[in-house]
């Protein structure tokens, strides 16, 4: 089989001057229907069945008869026309109940309806070759078969190659237009809208609750869905001109929200009693723009047959694929109304045949397999169960028994009085070092004998919790300010890591400075004792001489920085109030600066000086207070604080 591209020159020289349907029949099944034969009846009450063929001594046995399965098999086959089968025929064909159902046609599996079944069309030219198309590119779905219009349809299906295809589902558009193979325009995109885990949209999930959920899932979806519609709507507005164009309008848009984008609203964006309108006729997958192009390439392409032997050759093989899947599916149903057929099976038996004298060989073998000589013999044999429920064996006596009740209840006692001891060691332990009491501590832990001298004493009394609050003893110190108990404590081997309920190390359970300052130093005489990092102690850094001095220099370069910074300050400062004096300044005084300025550039004569220091102020602009002229704010504030001015 070959494939033709519709938009090629070899697909005009195929279907040249003449092109007709091709008629598929299977010649296996007969069409014409059977002539009922004659029945007259033999009952004389007229009490009769003339569907079954069947009399009747009473109204209660017809009324019975009706309601079987017999009678409503024959009622169907005569409405096709068929001779009525017997209640014995009928009870055979009753195993296999594919044959019950008049209903079905029994040319379900034929040539005709596997081809139709496929959205194709299967075409003859006068040539004799035989191929196939999709049906929905010349016919739409309501339109009938006709043989006079095939070849204009076919001929204009060439022509026109500018088709529009667009997908839609699941929150997921794909459309493109295409000239011949070749798309134009394309575009996709992807809108979170389906629900996770179930399935849907949002609008269908409102719509069928009455009420609109608040999360932050469902508004999201919603406003995707909203967002979806205007995408498309602008999409299908920007290609409206080249959609115009097009000979057919290829959709996908599954669900009631999916047609709505398309064909919804007051003016949809397509009209859908356009004649161009085509429903993809084949399973798609998700919209996406290679999934265009397949439908594309599967909707554009014929596909040539040898003969007419070598098609249904093809079909008779989709037959036999789909035939096994429908008889699988119905030997599924069981009639119940039949009752279960007797199995007469052989029964095993137990016969042994001699050997010495008295001994014999137990085999089982099948009653069928004796002979009319052999003898049959009773065997009796006892069955000993003692190896099953050995596990189950119980051979205490009372005595026993009780010993191990005792023994149990010391132990518990046991436990608990340790319990009791533990806990008055703690507390005791607890109060020394809440006290600060450095001596009494190490006399009880020395005749207590608990202290540990390993190296590790993570599991030690000394880094046991002690309280409620899962404090160890070294928060108890750090939190009651006992720093000789801290020294000591760190010193045996407590370990500062440990954390009580609220995740605080014994450095942080305290805000104290001078508690935390004995961590700190402990952690500079040993920095390899404990991982400081983890119980929160910042250790020192301890700086060499070369870093000393270029910490140094540092600070140093610094600090002129920020004085060569005044210092610009300072001048730019004094520029701007400057500037500002003399712009405040009449025509005049700055005549008389500028004179001023001209003669000390001359001759270096003074002709002004500050009232309060006698400063050179020639050339400048001065503070002026009651007539008399400064050369600073301060002189002029000096001045002013010697000489109150005297209100009247």
């Amino acid at each position: 089989m070959a494939q033709v591209r519709i938009f090629e020159s070899s697909f005009k020289e195929l279907i040249g001057d003449e092109v007709n349907f091709l008629q598929i029949a299977a010649p296996e099944i007969s069409d014409v229907k059977e002539k009922p034969e004659e029945w007259m009846p033999s009952s004389v009450s007229g009490l009769i069945c003339s569907y079954c063929k069947a009399s009747f001594t009473d109204v209660q046995q017809q009324r019975e008869h009706y309601k079987l399965d017999w009678h409503r098999y024959n009622l169907k086959q005569n409405l096709l026309s068929r001779s009525p089968i017997t209640e014995e025929e009928f009870n055979e064909k009753a195993d296999d109940v594919s044959s019950i159902s008049g209903s079905e046609s029994e040319k379900e599996d034929n040539l005709e309806s596997i081809a139709t079944s496929q959205g194709k069309i299967f075409l003859k030219n006068n040539k004799g070759v035989v191929f196939s198309l999709y049906r929905c590119l010349l016919f739409g779905k309501k339109d009938e078969l006709d043989n006079n219009v095939l070849l204009d349809r076919l001929q204009e299906c060439h022509s026109n190659n500018q088709w529009t295809v667009i997908m839609l589902g699941g929150g997921h558009f794909a459309g493109a237009i295409f000239q011949g193979s070749v798309p134009v325009l394309h575009k996709t995109f992807h809108c979170y809208t389906v629900r996770a885990g179930q399935g849907g949209s949002q609008s269908a999930k409102d719509n069928r609750s009455g009420t609109q959920l608040k999360s932050a899932g469902a508004s999201l979806r919603r406003y995707n869905e909203a967002a979806l519609i205007q995408h498309v709507h602008d999409i299908v507005e920007a290609w409206r001109p080249e959609i115009a164009k097009s000979s057919l309008i290829i959709y996908r848009a599954t669900g009631g929200y999916n047609q709505s984008v398309l064909f919804g609203g007051k003016v949809p964006l397509i009209n859908r009693s356009d004649g161009r309108l085509r429903t993809i006729p084949f399973s798609t997958r998700r919209a996406t723009f290679t999934e265009v192009i397949r439908v594309h390439s599967l909707l554009s392409s014929a596909t040539l047959y040898e003969s007419f032997e070598t098609l249904a050759n093809v079909l008779k093989h989709e037959v036999k694929e789909t035939s096994p899947k429908r008889s699988k599916l119905k030997v599924n149903n069981i009639n119940r109304a039949k009752s279960r057929e007797n199995i007469e099976r052989p029964l095993p038996v137990i016969c042994s045949s001699r050997s010495n004298s008295s001994e014999r060989i137990i085999c089982p073998i099948m009653v069928e397999q004796l002979s009319d000589d052999d003898d049959l013999y009773i065997s009796e044999q006892e069955i000993s169960t003692k190896s099953i429920l050995q596990t189950f064996d119980d051979s205490l006596t009372f005595e026993e028994k009780q010993k191990l009740r005792k023994k149990s209840k010391k132990s518990k006692s046991r436990n608990k009085r340790q319990a009791e001891r533990d806990a008055v060691h703690k507390a005791k332990m607890s109060e020394l070092v809440r006290l600060g009491n450095i001596e009494d501590f190490e006399l009880y832990i020395k005749n207590a004998k608990v202290i540990n001298d390993d190296s590790d004493s993570k599991n030690g009394l000394m880094n046991q919790v002690v309280d409620g609050h899962s404090n160890t003893l070294l928060h108890i110190a750090a939190i009651y300010q006992q720093f000789d108990m801290i020294r000591y404590l760190l010193e045996h081997n407590a370990d500062p890591c440990l954390k009580n309920n609220s995740q605080q190390t014994a450095y942080s359970s305290t805000q104290d400075k001078d508690v935390r300052m004995v961590f700190k130093n402990f952690a500079a005489e040993f920095p390899e004792k404990h991982n400081y990092n983890k119980a929160q102690i910042p250790i020192p850094i301890v700086l060499t001489e070369e870093q000393l001095e270029k910490k140094k220099q540092a600070k140093k370069l610094k600090r002129e920085k920020e004085k060569e910074k005044k210092k610009e300050t300072f001048l730019k400062k004094q520029e701007e109030s400057e500037r500002e004096r003399f712009l405040k300044l009449s025509e005049r005084e700055k005549r008389a600066l500028a004179a001023e300025r001209r003669i000390l550039s001359q001759g270096g004569m003074v002709t002004a000086r500050c009232f309060l220091c006698a400063s050179d102020i020639s050339g400048k602009v001065p503070f002026e207070y009651s007539g008399n002229k400064f050369c600073t704010i301060e002189c002029l504030k000096a001045h002013r604080l010697a000489h109150p001015t005297v209100l009247y």
